[in-house]
């Protein structure tokens, strides 16, 4: 099998070449399992299709939020510049000490396209997986082998020396001595069709003393054709082929695996990207809640004597410390993330074992998508591996259920033989310039019948091949109603986030907007007490900070989201410009 990548910009090429062309002809029977399998497949299809034969495209909605509602649009700018994705995108993040003890570390700039081209390219899972169609052609080489042409020679050297009681009859009484030496050599070569045909020599020096021939050494050559062919049982190129089909099959259905493990590396990648781009956010949050928290509590401290107990500044520093502690957990979380997406990327550029931190340069966006449940149901049942497999799967039983139902008959056999034979008294050499007359030549014909009383194993293989065979287009519907049903959760799950995103936004802006208010009454002179510092404006700003880390959450499961989307429905490669071809050929 020929494999080949191609990485340029983003865009990787995955070629898998598969030959379906086989040498000898299809039977009937063959063809009528394939209209079968085609039928059964459509079946399969409408089935699930009837019932989604009415859906529309549409797109992803949300019912509007009353906090929404009652806000301005310039009134949303404002709370948008100091609180979301926006009001973080000119700061950096701080990562703390790494496991070097260096202070922030190399960071490196990755886009998603790049990510998943770097995993395609060099993810270890990814790599196991390509070997395995290798194998499988290695394997489809041996059962084409069974039909090569063997070239043979055997030689033989007898010496004898007999004592035997003397006669009357010379040659046939007293002492003999012989000497023979017999050389065969030919081609031998097994048929499609079940048979085999041979073409030999052989030539034989013969010397006996005494001998009945009134010579003591002669020469003997022959040229010989014979044919095998069985007529009942083991006839047909599709049941002496069947070995070859099974492995090509293997190789398709291997093939398919990998599309699989690059669908889900894909998957992984999209959703370690997104983690790792949220987790960034969260520490930035954290970060600035942090300097927020430990600046009011500073002020608090400078009331240390005048109207601050020891009770209100250790209750801040509570605050304090609790929101460090966030900090460390988030950075943490950051360089678990990140060594999570080289792991899967496993870039020479970017070795595990360092501590270089990437940084995702694509930000999360709140897009809705279009969607039509026919669509993505008629494409999962099309383009998902595992749909592909199971088809396979029943090709296989039918292939074993015809070698089945081939090994019920009986046993009949013919073979025949035509000899051209020579020979010579001074050579070899002229023993087989005499096979030119033509003046010896042997034909052979024989028959062989078998028919086993009661035929009870062969009848009881059959009826197992028939079994597994139904067995297999049951296994094809579970897995056709498997992947609808994923497909369906998928979505879903898609249209949850998207939802949960105006849920989320609309609550940190209405945190935000608190806080904002709180810091009006600030500015306007409103007495600032402990109590107000404490009560109102330090849990404020926690709200807040928790409130900008689930909208960040929702944005990147809604991410996450369309990219098992995408899995379920086969497409994730397209998606990011994999481009996997089975191609077909003819041997």
């Amino acid at each position: 099998m020929i494999l080949k990548e191609r990485i340029k910009t983003g865009f990787v090429t995955i070629g898998v070449v598969s030959a379906f062309g086989l040498l000898g002809c299809e039977s009937p029977m063959e063809r009528s399992d394939e209209q079968t399998l085609r039928e059964s497949m459509i079946a399969a299809h409408r089935a699930h299709l009837s019932a989604v034969s009415e859906g529309r495209v549409i797109e992803l909605s949300r019912e509007p939020s009353d906090v929404e509602s009652e806000l301005s649009d310039e009134r949303r700018r404002e709370l948008d510049e100091i609180s979301g994705l926006d009001a973080y995108k000119d700061i950096q993040t701080d990562t703390g000490t790494d496991l070097l003890g260096q202070d922030g570390g190399r960071v490196v700039d990755l886009s998603l396209r790049e990510a998943v081209a770097l995993a395609v390219k060099n993810n270890l899972d990814l790599q196991i997986a390509r070997m395995t169609p290798a194998i499988s052609e290695a394997r489809i080489v041996q059962a084409k082998a069974v039909f090569d042409a063997t070239f043979f020679t055997n030689a033989n050297y007898t010496k004898l020396d007999t004592p035997q009681p003397g006669g009357f009859v010379p040659g046939l009484s007293g002492n003999t001595k012989r000497e023979d030496v017999e050389l065969s050599t030919g081609i031998r070569k097994p048929l499609i069709s079940g048979g085999q045909i041979t073409l030999q020599t052989d030539l034989n020096r013969n010397e006996a003393v005494p001998s009945v021939f009134g010579v003591n050494k002669f020469y003997d050559a022959d040229v010989l054709v014979n044919l095998e062919q069985p007529l009942l049982r083991n006839f047909g190129s599709d049941i002496n082929r069947s070995n070859i089909v099974l492995a090509q099959n293997d190789r398709m259905a291997e093939a398919q695996e990998l599309r699989q493990q690059l669908l889900e590396t894909a998957s992984q990648v999209e959703q370690g990207y997104w983690n790792l781009a949220f987790t960034h956010q969260q520490l930035r949050v954290r970060v600035r809640l942090l300097e927020r928290s430990t600046e009011d509590r500073d002020r608090l401290i400078e009331r240390r004597g005048y109207d601050a107990s020891p009770v209100e500044i250790t209750e801040a520093n509570s605050f304090v410390e609790s929101h460090r502690a966030d900090v460390i957990r988030a950075r943490a979380d950051v360089r678990d993330a990140s060594d999570q997406l080289k792991r899967l990327m496993n870039a020479p550029s970017l070795p595990l074992a360092d501590e270089t931190l990437v940084m995702p340069i694509d930000q999360p966006a709140d897009e809705a998508i279009e969607f039509s449940l026919l669509d993505l149901v008629t494409t999962a049942l099309r383009q998902r591996p595992e749909m592909q497999i199971a088809l396979l799967d029943i090709k296989d039983s039918s292939v074993r259920q015809r070698v089945a139902d081939n090994a019920r008959l009986p046993l009949l056999n013919v073979a025949a033989s035509v000899g051209v034979n020579g020979v010579a008294i001074p050579n070899g050499q002229q023993a087989y310039n005499n096979l030119g007359d033509g003046d010896f030549i042997d034909y052979i014909l024989g028959a062989q019948f078998e028919m086993p009383i009661g035929n009870r194993s062969a009848e009881g293989l059959y009826r197992q091949r028939q079994i597994e065979r139904r067995a297999t287009a049951l296994v094809y519907q579970r897995q056709a109603q498997d992947v609808v049903l994923q497909v369906k959760v998928a979505l879903r799950n898609v249209q949850t986030s998207y939802e949960l995103i105006g849920a989320t936004r609309a609550a940190r802006r209405a945190a935000a907007d608190n806080l904002r208010a709180i810091e009006v009454q600030e500015a306007s002179g409103v007495a600032l007490t402990p109590q107000f510092l404490i009560n109102q404006k330090l849990s404020t700003q926690e709200r807040l900070a928790n409130a900008e880390v689930q909208e960040a959450r929702a944005l990147s499961d809604y991410h996450n989201a369309i990219a098992q989307l995408y899995q379920s429905a086969g497409t994730l490669l397209e998606r990011n410009g994999i481009d996997f071809r089975i191609e077909s050929g003819v041997e």
